[in-house]
Parts: C-alpha cells; sequence; structure tokens
C-alpha cells in the first residue's frame, strides 16, 4: 500500500514519518488528487490480480473519467483488464479507449499523450499505456472544491503474463472534455514503488526496472521458430574479449522440461568474425536446442566466451537473456 499526496508518492518506510514532517501543499490547485494505490508487490504467472486506486475530484468542470493503466505489453493488459469505479456522487464501468480518440488539446491519440508526457517510470522499455473511459457521465456538484472533494476507487481486475518480470506499473487520472490541460492541472500519473515482481516460470526474470539490456538479435519482431543471428559486439562496454581471436556462444535454451545447455568451445558454437569486435552465429533455435516435440521454448540464455575462460556476462553477472519479441 502507498500513500500519495499530488505527484509525490511515500514508500511503507517513508510513511513512518508523515507524522513529525509538516504538510506541504501544492501552490496550484489539482482537478484530481490520487491519495492511495493498493497492488500487489509479487504475483505468480498467469495470475489474475486486484488493484484499487483512491482518488479525489477536487474540480467541478468535466463529467467522464478517464484513466490509463501502465503495464508490460506481454501482459496484453488491452485484452485482459476490466475495470470500473464507485464515488460519492455514484459509479460507472469503464471501457477500453478507442485509440484513435484524441485528446481533446493535443489532437493527439490518448496513449501517445500520455506516453509522452508522464513516460513510462522506471521501464526502459516493453510496456503500454492502456486507456479506459467511464462508461456513465458523472457531473461533480457544483460546490466540489480541494475542501469540498468527490471521493472514488478505481477498481482494476488484470491478468499477469506467461512470463517471470520485474516491471513497474503506473496509473492516469483526467477527465474527457478538457482533456489533457498544458497547466498539468487536469490530469494526474503515479508510478508505484516498489516494482511488482511476476514469478513462477522457468528461466530468469525479465527486469524492465533494470538497465536496458543489449540488443543480441537485429529483427525487430521475432519467435523461437524464426532463424535468428546472434550479434555480440566486444566493444560495447568494453569487455574483455576485445581483440579476441575467437569468440563462442554459450546457451541455454529455456523449455517448461528444463534447460538444453550448450557450452562448448568447438566449430558448432564458433561464431563469425564481422570485423571491428562484432561477432555473429546464425541459429535456428529447434534444430540448434533439438526442441523436443511439443515443447515451447520461452527464452535464450547465453554468454560470451574466449578459449582461455574468459567469460562475458551482463553488467548483473546473469547471463544475457533472450526473449521472443512478438511487437515492435
Amino acid at each position: 500500500m502507498t500513500k500519495i499526496f499530488g505527484r509525490q508518492h511515500l514508500s511503507i518506510g517513508k510513511l513512518m514519518l508523515i507524522n513529525t514532517l509538516a504538510v506541504i501543499t501544492l501552490s496550484l490547485p489539482k482537478c484530481f488528487e490520487i491519495t492511495e494505490v493498493r497492488q500487489p508487490e509479487t504475483a505468480l504467472v498467469d495470475e489474475t490480480i486486484n488493484i484499487e486506486v483512491d482518488i479525489e475530484v477536487t474540480g467541478k468542470d468535466g463529467d467522464r473519467l478517464v484513466f490509463a493503466f501502465l503495464a508490460p505489453r506481454s501482459w496484453s493488459a488491452a485484452k485482459k483488464t476490466t475495470m470500473h469505479f464507485t464515488s460519492t456522487i455514484g459509479g460507472s464501468n469503464m471501457s477500453l479507449m478507442d485509440p484513435e480518440e484524441l485528446d481533446p488539446v493535443s489532437n493527439l491519440p490518448w496513449a501517445q499523450q500520455i506516453t509522452e508526457r508522464e513516460g513510462i517510470g522506471e521501464n526502459y522499455g516493453e510496456v503500454q499505456w492502456v486507456v479506459y473511459k467511464a462508461d456513465d457521465a458523472l457531473a461533480p456538484p457544483g460546490n466540489t472544491s480541494p475542501d469540498n472533494p468527490v471521493n472514488g476507487t478505481i477498481f482494476i481486475e488484470t491478468k499477469v503474463g506467461p512470463s517471470n518480470i520485474i516491471t513497474q506499473l503506473g496509473y492516469f487520472v483526467s477527465e474527457a472534455f478538457w482533456g489533457y490541460l498544458d497547466d498539468g492541472n487536469n490530469s494526474l500519473s503515479f508510478f508505484y514503488d516498489p516494482c511488482i515482481e511476476v514469478s513462477g516460470a522457468s528461466g530468469q526474470a525479465q527486469n524492465l526496472c533494470g538497465p536496458a539490456p543489449r540488443r543480441l538479435v537485429d529483427l525487430n519482431q521475432y519467435t523461437f521458430e524464426d532463424v535468428l543471428t546472434i550479434r555480440f559486439d566486444a566493444m560495447e562496454d568494453s569487455t574483455a574479449l576485445v581483440g579476441a581471436g575467437q569468440v563462442f556462444f554459450c546457451s541455454k535454451g529455456i523449455f517448461d522440461s528444463g534447460p538444453t545447455e550448450i557450452c562448448e568451445t568447438t566449430t558448432r558454437t564458433e561464431m563469425i568474425s564481422g570485423g571491428d569486435n562484432i561477432w555473429y552465429l546464425t541459429l535456428w533455435p529447434p534444430e540448434y536446442y533439438s526442441v523436443p516435440n511439443g515443447e515451447i521454448m520461452s527464452e535464450l540464455l547465453c554468454n560470451f566466451q574466449d578459449k582461455n575462460g574468459t567469460i562475458i556476462k551482463d553488467p548483473s553477472g546473469n547471463d544475457f537473456q533472450i526473449l521472443a519479441k512478438c511487437f515492435q
């Protein structure tokens, strides 16, 4: 559970200090405040989780709530999320907004506008905002103000994805008539801290909250059924394999039944030099890893070595991770 004041959020530890701190108020009133978010910090793969976001409506203009949810692309949140809200003036189901519906101020699609102005939190990428709009119009009373707000709760039910992942979820609230005002007072975003960790699948977690990984496959979209060319640049991060005469590809294909490891210094794993300390190996995963019938390869873990035992892994000391990329 995390409390939020304006655009700031406080962790549980910091909340313990609130009784000794003076409350700082913003000089510019906002039309919305997110006062509390309740979301799990862990989940199991394919689990349905429930999230509650408490808000205050402090302005009386506008009558149709807009709410957006930031989640990994791999969750397909637009297909697997339902949302509704209750408040002191009524409630409504919320429906996925038409992706072509434009913010009335910028004339940009809502999801694009939110991404450009609010960002994606601590995530390095692979996430997207999905935008919902209230089915029913509910106008705040004429006496609505920061001292007399409308209080409500948005209820989110979503199914997490099938793979291990660490990601920061985000929330955005606005309203449809006035849109995303340039002064920032008609909208509010919040990114939950800490990042949620989803576990239970084979293989290591894709950490979207960590540094962006190396790009080892030069394709915008691919699966492990495609022919893949692995590209290793020894100059990136100034690795110990700069100037190496040979580089070998040490890897594990991850399946539900367990990993298949191929780590040997032979012609099978030897990479081809492309010059300038860049090395390539082309493989077709079903053949290379002898994929069993009916098995699906979920990820590929790898490192790069020379014959002297020098091993290059990612900056955290783990093997590099390659995942199928079904979206751009």
